[in-house]
């Protein structure tokens, strides 16, 4: 699959200290191609904020009707433990897909064993 091409705009950057966190609104324009994934949009604007990509957390993305523009937040925190502190769980899961299934197996793991548990008793 070609990588597809697509200018990325920062509308907005706001600092946001309680949290530990900077709050940036983005705009994405992707002239005659289809809406670019979380993961291209987090990579470029990872490399544009010269950030870590373990740190920044893509809220959300909406792509308005008839255009090709999509617009979004995404949250830059301190440190990558902060970032898992304040994000929901399913917007975890978007953000890292690895880690999600993971912790599924392990889950899965672990019913296993409760379910053997339970019979030899």
């Amino acid at each position: 699959m070609s990588e597809r091409k697509f200018e990325l705009n920062i509308v907005a950057d706001q600092p946001n200290p309680a949290v530990g966190r900077r709050e940036i609104r983005f705009e994405v324009h992707h002239e005659q191609s289809s809406t670019p994934t979380r993961l291209e949009v987090k990579e470029k604007l990872a490399a544009k904020l010269n950030a870590d990509p373990s740190t920044l957390i893509i809220e959300k993305m909406v792509t308005k009707v008839n255009s090709w523009k999509t617009v979004g937040t995404a949250y830059l925190y301190d440190s990558a433990e902060r970032a898992k502190l304040f994000t929901p769980k399913h917007i975890l899961r978007k953000e890292f897909p690895e880690e999600a299934k993971a912790e599924e197996k392990a889950g899965e793991g672990e019913a296993e064993k409760a379910e053997k548990g339970g019979e030899e008793g």
